[in-house]
């Protein structure tokens, strides 16, 4: 099964392939889909499939916010709309993966 990580591109180039719509939320339901779907099957998770977990908490650190709310709300109260989310979860993945991982796991403890 393909890793969570290298559907990025692919939903980032086409969204609605993917996505019922273009939307924040109908991007959280795939994530979760896929990862209730990668337990189902016993698989494990990768290193990459691990990389978008430490993402997603990255996420929470970045907007200072602690919240029962889930990352997709944080991200939609600080984006325009459901489509202005979507695009922004991909520009943070792209900021995430240019920043010093030493400060990731600075930020995330």
């Amino acid at each position: 099964m393909i890793s969570f990580y290298d559907l990025l591109p692919e939903i980032k180039k086409r969204p609605t392939l993917y996505l019922s719509r273009y939307s924040i939320f109908d991007f959280q339901s795939f994530y979760y889909g896929y990862d209730l779907a990668k337990n189902q099957l016993g698989l494990p998770k990768s290193e990459k499939d691990q990389e978008f977990e430490e993402f997603l908490l990255w996420l929470r650190a970045r907007y200072k916010i602690e919240t029962t709310q889930s990352w997709a709300s944080l991200i939609l109260f600080h984006s325009l709309d459901e489509r202005d989310a979507l695009d922004r979860v991909f520009d943070l993945w792209e900021k995430f993966q240019n920043c010093d991982r030493s400060q990731v796991s600075l930020v995330v403890s």
